[in-house]
């Protein structure tokens, strides 16, 4: 069973199209979505915004559905030069809203013993872009970082960059996903279209145009993604 999870209706309406539903269950203020999509066996889940959301929804799948694989899709804010409408596949991920700095000898962003960056799993890193280049997406390969913030302006990542470097986008869910995944020791991969650039005039009205489109682009990749995942 692979798990998929996003934030909001946008991240996920592409799937309900392409998915036969065979039961729904609510756990907490979650419903999932278990069936199959082309053959694979799925639950998608719309976590609601923020990392508190999205760790308790990747618990549950870890939990009740005994995933194998967690993919997070969504949309994400991205830092120029990367461009609209283009896709992020995290190499590693970070909270950007997260300091100990005054009570323990951690970096910005690390909290205690956690790691400061999770890695996402390097397997499927590689499948997803074999996948990406047959389909001739647009794509970069880079750090998210995670927060609970929609982030307009660079200054509200400066602390991490010092300590991330390559950062191309900044979302909300990421990071909690992928330290539950990793306590859990469960793979997980995050992807990520870019909705709007930080720090550009009129950024949350250009999200508002465009994260349905970009939402949409980035569920046909991991749709395509499914068909790789166990060659």
């Amino acid at each position: 069973m692979i798990g998929i999870i996003g934030a909001i209706d946008h991240e996920l309406n592409f799937f309900f199209q392409h998915m036969i539903i065979a039961k729904t269950e609510i756990i907490a203020d979650k419903t999932f979505y278990v069936g199959k999509i082309n053959n694979h066996n799925v639950v998608i889940v719309k976590s609601g915004i923020g990392k508190v959301n999205a760790a308790i929804t990747a618990t549950i799948l870890i939990q009740c559905y005994k995933v194998r694989l967690i993919i997070n899709t969504g949309v994400a804010g991205g830092l120029s030069p990367i461009e609209i409408g283009e896709i992020v596949i995290a190499e590693g991920i970070s909270y950007f809203d997260v300091s100990l700095t005054e009570i323990d000898d951690v970096p910005y962003g690390q909290m205690g013993q956690d790691p400061l960056i999770i890695k996402p799993d390097s397997r499927y890193l590689q499948k997803a872009k074999v996948v990406f280049d047959r389909l001739g997406y647009k794509y970069s390969v880079g750090n998210l970082v995670s927060g609970d913030k929609f982030v307009t302006k660079i200054r509200d990542i400066q602390k991490i960059s010092k300590h991330v470097k390559n950062i191309l986008g900044v979302e909300m869910e990421g990071m909690a996903i992928g330290i539950t995944a990793f306590k859990f020791d469960v793979p997980f991969l995050s992807i990520r279209g870019i909705s709007d650039i930080i720090d550009t005039l009129d950024q949350p009205k250009k999200y508002r145009d465009v994260v349905k489109d970009v939402a949409l682009k980035t569920s046909e990749f991991v749709v395509s993604f499914l068909e790789v995942v166990d060659e």
